[in-house]
């Protein structure tokens, strides 16, 4: 189940339905006559009298959901709970019940992709997060994914297809979870990008929705920005944190510089955040540089600007 303790409760707006609609597949008219006939689900309304859906309705409804596409009917399903539509996911698959969903590994879906086959990689990356949840989804599936890709285009045991269908498939599922949840975050706002020379953006992808999930807001400034243009939006943007991706493709000693260029020109309580495979390299000295090189180093320096 998604928790988010740590969001305030007034940054919770929840979803309209057409977004809820969206996000789990399951079609407006659906939703509506599912509220009627079997009580779920059972959104608030706000001030206009607009059904407001939370982010337990959607986890629950993208369960239904693939409980229906596994075959089950919507009345053995509608009512009951998310651990209870998990649990009988979890025992059709063990039962051997092939229609039934799958928690996909890193290895299945770096199959699919060597298999030219985008449809059941995006369809399984929508799998992995309903049954896992975003976050998990993010720090046990997709960022070894990313790794495991990375690696691959390396040795050469991938073309360039695969990696650019992969990038464009994981950047979808991402960007469509981030629209969800973006919209209910709050201090600190991080802007994120990447520097001159630098071209890798899903890092980006996933620390924004990491960051959404967290609680924070960021705001993604895209891969290959001029420093000083960093600087700028920085200040138009009234972001608390720049927040840069350093890839193992990088140049570090031409990242550092700029990183230089960075610092000289942002407020002086503005700080950077460097992430990414080559971000323990960076040697800039200035106390507001920070090598963010973990999902819980993450974590901490969320931690540390609310404090």
């Amino acid at each position: 189940m998604v928790e988010r303790p740590d969001v305030p409760a007034e940054a919770r707006e929840g979803y309209s339905i057409r977004v809820a609609s969206r996000l789990s597949g399951v079609s407006s008219d659906t939703l509506r006559m599912w509220e009627r006939r079997y009580g779920f689900p059972k959104p608030s309304r706000n001030g206009s009298q607009v059904r407001v859906y939370t982010d337990a309705d959607i986890e629950r409804l993208v369960l239904i959901s693939r409980a229906l596409k596994a075959g089950y009917r919507s009345g053995e399903v509608v009512h009951r709970g998310a651990e209870a539509l998990r649990a009988m996911l979890v025992s059709s698959t063990r039962a051997g019940d092939e229609s039934a969903a799958q928690t996909p590994t890193v290895d299945s879906l770096f199959a699919r992709l060597l298999e030219d086959d985008p449809e059941t990689l995006r369809e399984e990356l929508g799998q992995s997060v309903a049954l896992l949840g975003p976050k998990r989804f993010l720090t046990d599936v997709a960022a070894p994914l990313v790794e495991l890709v990375g690696e691959a285009w390396a040795d050469g045991r991938i073309a360039v297809r695969h990696e650019h269908l992969f990038s464009e498939a994981l950047s979808s599922k991402l960007r469509q979870l981030l629209a969800a949840y973006e919209s209910r975050s709050s201090e600190p706002v991080v802007l994120l990008t990447t520097l001159p020379g630098e071209q890798h953006g899903l890092g980006l992808d996933m620390v924004a929705l990491y960051l959404s999930l967290a609680g924070a807001t960021p705001r993604l400034l895209g891969v290959n920005t001029p420093a000083d243009q960093v600087a700028s939006a920085t200040l138009a943007l009234e972001a608390d944190v720049v927040g840069i991706s350093v890839s193992e493709a990088s140049d570090v000693r031409a990242t550092e510089e700029h990183l230089r260029h960075v610092l000289r020109a942002l407020p002086a309580d503005a700080e950077v955040w460097v992430g990414g495979e080559n971000a323990g390299n960076i040697n800039v000295r200035d106390a507001r540089l920070r090598q963010v090189l973990t999902w819980q180093d993450l974590d901490r320096a969320i931690a540390r600007k609310r404090v």
